[in-house]
């Protein structure tokens, strides 16, 4: 049903050809570890995947099919044990076995061995006998599954093995078909109904997909139409919850490919379909589009919001999807779309074509075209403004995220206006996304807003919010960024107004903070960057370490997440001040106006993992408005030396920011002020020494 014999055909013939022989040989191997593993269906549903992780350091635990109640430790081999992992370590074994029966399906049926296909039949017949068994058992979550901890886990659990059944069907007797649709597919179809995520959510896409897949496998047009022109089906899914630049409202781009990956689950299911083929629907193809668009230049995402700091293009996306290139497989067989085939050019310098999709629906031909570096752009919708360098090389390419927009939902995070730097082939300042929901770090650091490069009043992590750009301008060597953010509703933040301006030159970039409050608060403007800091003071050509540091004492005190800030030190100034940062392939520099009653704060804070610590700094001051102006250099071994005079006293007696920026023995002049007139003044020549206005208009 889901492949027709033609298909399968065409699918043979690509068995044969070198191109898919990595395919191929992986499909088997699959195939053959899959039977030596000792699997069985559980006698117990499944747990969290998110427990399945080690509470001190952070990272997923070694799943040993084996083992079922010893679990151990990748940093340091200790053995973790209890039923919270025992039952995670069950997630692993429905996902092992659904997965592992789908491939086995396949493999079976192209080269036509029926003790495979019979493995596959037993599975399903013993998920079928144990399914009523699961449903006694308590629970006590939200959107609870059956034989898996969430409905989100049933749907993703059950997909593969609805795919495994359509392959085997003519294999199996009346009485056994009747026995698993009516046991086992049946039952959760229908649990899935009444459990519905009634909702815009990544939950309800896979809960769409797995029900329109098994209505489409038992021949039931009421779970099918339910699933796609439901109240909360395929089509209204798209309509509300991709955004109009093609990215997921979440925010994250980890759940963006985890809601594409249900979307193309829905859409497979389909094609062969005429009445209900749902590839047409433009936004699937904006969808595959969009972290293209907004990827680091290594390929890489930023882990905006809850998003897995490990996703990317090139490599894995997502737990409990494909990599990224199947995505891009499937959408370079579907549509006439250059950057999908790029992606795979990419991806497979890096490593082999042997994914399945590639094998059951990628492209008899990819094209052999490089990926260039990609220019800047602005998201509206997500509120995403990304400044790109002007560099020749990909691997040099300089890349700065403004990230102003929606909050997404639960999976957002307190960040607008918050700062991501990366160059030189390294994530200097990321996002720090999610390590894992199970621990005691998702909320208390990685879900506060000191987690984060922007501002927070009194250390309360920001509230919910939206923000808007002022200006994006791309054009020439002189790139803005400008967006604001303001709390009108009751709370800690009402009439707070932040705004954040980033002015990019080829060699260096300006960061500029303004907020205002209703009355004095306490402002805090941080920054955290990977590598050793060093800080000091501008006193000549060097850095020196003038300042009077103490240790800081009752940080838990100070704010939401500060408790995690290690190795504390603090000291008042009101001088310039410079910091640096050494990273593996760049240095950051750091130069920051010197402004009366300034206290800075510096130490460790957890990085993700969170065994891989960065180093933090808080500028703070107590005032009703305040301005945070810096000079941010990338800095390698070419790189020219930069100098900056912040004529500080100008900036406290005027309103308006003035300075100097000496580039070797070029001077580069400043000038930010208030006004009604255009917001950005660009000099007719931009490599002479000039002046560079910026404006920031007023009503």
């Amino acid at each position: 049903m889901f492949l027709p014999e033609k298909e399968w055909q065409a699918i043979q013939q690509r068995v044969a050809s070198s191109d898919m022989s990595a395919a191929v040989a992986r499909l088997r191997h699959e195939g053959a570890t899959f039977l030596d593993q000792p699997l069985q269906v559980p006698s117990a549903p499944g747990g969290y995947y998110h427990d399945y992780f080690c509470p001190e350091h952070g990272v997923e635990l070694v799943f040993d099919p084996t083992l079922p109640s010893n679990h151990r430790c990748p940093v340091d081999n200790e053995a973790i044990t209890g039923e919270r992992f025992d039952a995670a370590w069950r997630w692993f074994v429905n996902n092992r076995l659904a997965e592992g029966s789908y491939r086995l399906a396949v493999l079976g049926r192209l080269e036509g061995n029926p003790n495979y296909q019979k493995k596959v039949v037993q599975i399903l017949l013993d998920y079928a006998d144990r399914y009523a068994s699961y449903a006694l058992v308590p629970r006590s979550v939200a959107n609870p599954g059956v034989a898996t901890y969430t409905t989100l886990d049933e749907s993703v659990w059950i997909l593969p093995l609805a795919w495994a059944l359509d392959v085997v069907r003519d294999t199996l007797s009346a009485a056994e078909q009747s026995t698993i649709a009516t046991k086992l597919f049946t039952p959760v179809a229908e649990h899935l109904v009444s459990h519905h995520f009634n909702g815009i959510h990544n939950f309800a896409c896979w809960h769409n997909a797995a029900i329109c897949t098994i209505g489409l496998l038992i021949e039931r047009d009421d779970l099918v139409d339910f699933a796609i022109h439901g109240p909360y089906g395929f089509d209204v899914q798209l309509r509300d919850g991709v955004l109009d630049d093609g990215l997921w409202f979440e925010g994250s781009f980890s759940y963006h490919f985890y809601t594409v990956a249900a979307l193309l689950s829905q859409i497979k299911a389909t094609i062969h379909r005429p009445d209900v083929d749902l590839r047409g629907r433009p936004k699937v193809r904006k969808m595959l589009e969009a972290p293209i668009l907004c990827a680091y230049p290594d390929g890489t995402l930023p882990a905006t919001n809850d998003c897995w700091y490990f996703t990317g293009l090139i490599y894995e996306c997502c737990h409990g999807v494909p990599p990224a290139p199947a995505f891009y497989e499937i959408g370079a067989a579907w549509y006439e779309e250059p950057l999908f085939g790029q992606v795979l050019y990419r991806a497979y310098r890096h490593g082999p074509r042997d994914s399945i999709d590639a094998l059951l629906y990628g492209p008899d031909v990819l094209p052999a075209e490089a990926v260039g570096p990609l220019a800047s752009l602005h998201l509206p919708a997500s509120g995403y403004a990304i400044l790109r360098g002007r560099h020749e090389s990909i691997d040099e390419q300089h890349y700065l995220l403004l990230k102003y927009g929606p909050h997404g939902g639960g999976h957002g995070h307190p960040d607008k206006l918050n700062l991501i730097v990366y160059a030189h082939g390294e994530r200097l300042s990321p996002d720090l996304g999610t390590p894992g929901y199970g621990l005691d770090l998702f909320e208390s650091w990685y879900r506060q807003t000191v987690c984060h490069n922007t501002v927070t009043i009194d250390g309360i992590s920001q509230p919910e919010g939206a923000g808007q750009l002022h200006r994006f301008d791309a054009e020439g060597l002189y790139q803005v960024a400008d967006a604001s953010v303001h709390w009108p509703d009751p709370g800690p933040y009402q009439d707070v107004t932040m705004r954040r301006i980033i002015l990019t030159r080829p060699d260096y970039f300006i960061d500029l903070v303004l907020v205002t409050c209703p009355e004095p608060r306490r402002i805090d403007w941080i920054y955290r960057n990977v590598g050793e800091l060093e800080f000091g003071k501008t006193d000549s050509d060097t850095m020196t370490s003038s300042f009077e540091w103490k240790p800081s004492a009752a940080l838990d005190q100070r704010g939401q997440g500060y408790a995690h800030i290690s190795a504390a030190q603090e000291m008042s100034t009101d001088d310039d001040i410079q910091a640096c940062w050494q990273g593996e392939s760049c240095r950051m520099q750091l130069h920051m106006a010197g402004l009366p009653g300034t206290h800075i704060t510096k130490g460790l804070v957890p990085g993700n993992p969170p065994a891989d610590q960065h180093a933090i700094i808080i500028s703070s001051r107590h005032a009703q408005c305040t301005v945070f102006v810096s000079l941010f250099q990338i800095v390698t071994e070419s790189s020219p030396n930069i100098e900056v005079d912040w004529q500080s006293r100008a900036i406290m007696a005027t309103g308006q920011i003035e300075f100097t920026v000496s580039i070797d023995r070029k001077i580069e002049r400043w000038l930010i002020h208030q006004s009604t007139t255009p917001a950005l003044q660009r000099p007719a020549d931009e490599t002479a020494e000039t002046m560079f206005t910026y404006c920031l208009r007023t009503h």
